[in-house]
């Protein structure tokens, strides 16, 4: 047997581009960087679970602010007790669940802009859209609350 037949790596044709639009001939290069584009789609929708998760839980609290008024919090370390409204814990679970996913939205948007920048072909994000529109829907769960209270 021939051992270039044995070789297991894919050949590339000439001249050819791939479908990332990297230099042809650079295989690995080419899986690693979608790779690298999987993980950060994965690492957006785990953000996205749980901002979205934030902002649902909050908008909950804030509607059933209404039956209770408010929650004892007891120090330890002092022994004072000390109380938080429930409007509060909703509107910081809000802002923390809209600010982590604006974040989270920003952090993958600058990882794209460099692996578009080695090579990667340019394509649409769904989880990119859905984070974008995640982050309005907090805005607007935000100002119902403070509209409602």
């Amino acid at each position: 047997m021939n051992e270039e037949n044995n070789n297991q790596t894919p050949r590339e044709v000439p001249g050819k581009p791939d479908k990332s639009g990297a230099k042809p001939g650079d295989v690995a290069t080419n899986l690693a960087m979608d790779r690298n584009y999987m993980a950060a789609e994965r690492t957006l929708m785990a953000w996205i679970r749980t901002a979205l998760s934030m902002i649902s839980f909050g908008f909950t609290i804030g509607k059933l602010g209404q039956v209770i008024s408010s929650v004892e919090v007891k120090s330890l370390v002092l022994g004072h007790t000390r109380m938080i409204g429930v409007e509060s814990i909703a509107y910081f679970l809000v802002i923390l669940g809209t600010v982590a996913l604006l974040m989270a939205t920003i952090q993958h948007r600058v990882r794209m802009h460099q692996l578009y920048e080695m090579g990667l072909r340019r394509q649409v994000s769904t989880s990119f859209v859905v984070a974008s529109l995640l982050i309005v829907v907090g805005g607007f769960a935000m100002t119902s609350l403070v509209m409602a209270i």
